[in-house]
């Protein structure tokens, strides 16, 4: 068994029971709530190079997370139960760009979303060997076991999980981001129609996902899911599920977190490409999984 599981299930089975929503609640609380990257975002203490590191390894913690949905997706119409395959496919369709009359539309694409916000921070998306710290990849590594090895409900408990925490976290990181890049994403009066639709196009990503994971997709799959409170065994892999977002997303900001200390004045490395920064190479830091998709 990939140790990432492993590690996953044992959590799984310490972990105290509760109320489904209580459980992902105060799960998030260390990970996001408490976590000093995010208040520092919050704060708006970062400066423009800090917050581009934190956008560039925050763009690859989730890379297959479309792929978690269509195997979720997938599981529970096996399963029969067709009210999560339902959530799972509408959360899908929203993420690929598929509109109500079921085709594709370029506009509503998350992924072309994704990399207007890059590209607006000067980021590209497609950099082949992009360099992540070793949380980052940890976390990356760890989904993509997920992926591989992972059950109906250990699958839809990571993806609970990322529904609650997304949000907490994009709604800090707005407030850096137009605090710190007012010229990129701040509509003003004095912008031109094609300026002002740049601007729409750049917030798009982060906006979006603070209201609709919150408002939607987040109450709509707890919902699919606490039916299965009184069955111990299922939730205990709901649980191992949400264990497992907990633990990597906090090694990503604990590794986050250390790096913005490090490299405060040279972040080229670590968003997309340039020579590492001595400071984080004797560290130990640095890797490298690509292409971003």
């Amino acid at each position: 068994m990939n140790e990432s599981i492993g590690m996953c299930a044992s959590i799984g089975m310490l972990a105290p029971r509760s109320a489904l929503k209580d459980y992902v609640i105060s799960g998030c609380k260390e990970v996001v709530r408490e976590n000093p990257v995010v208040l520092a975002l919050q704060r708006k203490s970062y400066d423009r190079a800090q917050y581009k590191l934190y956008a560039a390894q925050r763009a690859y913690v989730a890379t297959n997370f479309i792929r978690l949905l269509k195997k979720g997706q997938g599981l529970a119409f096996e399963f029969g139960d067709v009210e999560l395959a339902g959530v799972l496919q509408s959360n899908l369709n929203d993420e690929q760009g598929i509109g109500p009359d079921g085709q594709y539309d370029h506009a509503l694409s998350h992924l072309n979303w994704k990399i207007d916000y890059l590209r607006a921070l000067g980021l590209e998306a497609d950099v082949p060997e992009f360099p992540l710290l070793p949380g980052t990849q940890r976390h990356v590594e760890a989904f993509l076991a997920l992926e591989r090895e992972g059950t109906l409900f250990s699958i839809s408990g990571a993806l609970l999980s990322l529904e609650n925490i997304i949000p907490l976290e994009y709604r800090a990181a707005s407030w850096s981001r137009d605090h710190l890049f007012p010229e990129i994403f701040n509509l003003g009066e004095a912008d031109t129609p094609q300026v002002q639709q740049e601007k729409i196009r750049a917030r798009k990503y982060m906006d979006d996902h603070i209201i609709h994971d919150a408002k939607y997709h987040f109450p709509l799959l707890l919902r699919a899911l606490e039916k299965y409170e009184g069955n111990a065994d299922l939730m205990r892999e709901i649980h191992c599920g949400i264990d497992l977002v907990n633990h990597y997303r906090k090694q990503f900001y604990a590794d986050l977190h250390v790096a913005m200390q490090l490299a405060a004045s040279d972040m080229h490395f670590y968003t997309f490409g340039g020579a590492m920064p001595p400071q984080l190479a004797a560290s130990g830091m640095g890797g490298g999984i690509g292409p971003f998709v």
